[in-house]
């Protein structure tokens, strides 16, 4: 039993000064602070009227005008569990957040690193009739699509230098890159950005010398 349940009991069953029993649990009720004399007043109605327990001594040193705040362990708790679950879940929210992106990111990453690019241009093989050959491994990209380009060389002592016309014929990309031994070489990018707005037909060309390769492919924005 609460000490507020037992003051109900006092006033309910009529023990003692019924008019300051209710004042004094107004005032508990109000401001959660009782004086040492009112608390006094109501265990020994308690022990009188409604438990054999022995009264609860008092200091001499107790003033009788000190006031006792009661514990509310049961708000407190509440409010703890309520700033804890708040925290918690606007934690995990943003953890939820930036682990979405962090997904992205893997995906991207798998698809550029999860590919072989020696492999990709190995079906193409360069003979002195073609001595450089270039290609793509799609005929249609969308905005964001990741674009792998491939190719061979007869020679690899010159680098390649690869550049992507939009359909107005604007260089929106290019890039040098080097053979390897065998005269395999490839590359990768992701379609999008400054000069692919519009829809139609794009080219990629090789450069290597005087040699130079063009082939086309479908842009859909």
């Amino acid at each position: 039993m609460t000490f507020l349940t037992d003051l109900d009991d006092l006033i309910r069953f009529h023990h003692g000064d019924v008019k300051k029993l209710r004042d004094i649990r107004n005032t508990i009720r109000h401001d959660n602070f009782i004086t040492t004399e009112d608390k006094e007043y109501v265990q020994s109605l308690i022990h009188e009227h409604l438990s054999n327990q022995p009264l609860e001594k008092t200091s001499p040193t107790r003033k009788s005008d000190t006031k006792i705040k009661l514990q509310q362990g049961s708000k407190s708790r509440d409010s703890n569990l309520r700033t804890n679950f708040t925290f918690n879940f606007s934690s995990n929210k943003k953890i939820g957040m930036l682990g979405g992106g962090a997904v992205i990111a893997i995906v991207v990453i798998i698809a550029f690193t999860g590919i072989n690019q020696s492999d990709i241009g190995s079906s193409l093989i360069s003979t002195s009739n073609n001595p450089l050959l270039v290609t793509v491994d799609q005929t249609q990209y969308q905005s964001a699509d990741i674009i792998s380009i491939s190719g061979d060389t007869t020679s690899n002592s010159k680098s390649i230098v690869l550049s992507i016309q939009n359909n107005d014929g604007t260089k929106i990309w290019n890039e040098e890159i080097e053979a390897k031994i065998d005269g395999n070489f490839s590359t990768m990018l992701i379609a999008g950005g400054g000069g692919w707005e519009d829809s139609g037909s794009y080219t990629l060309k090789a450069m290597q010398n005087n040699l130079v390769k063009e082939i086309k492919f479908k842009f859909i924005t």
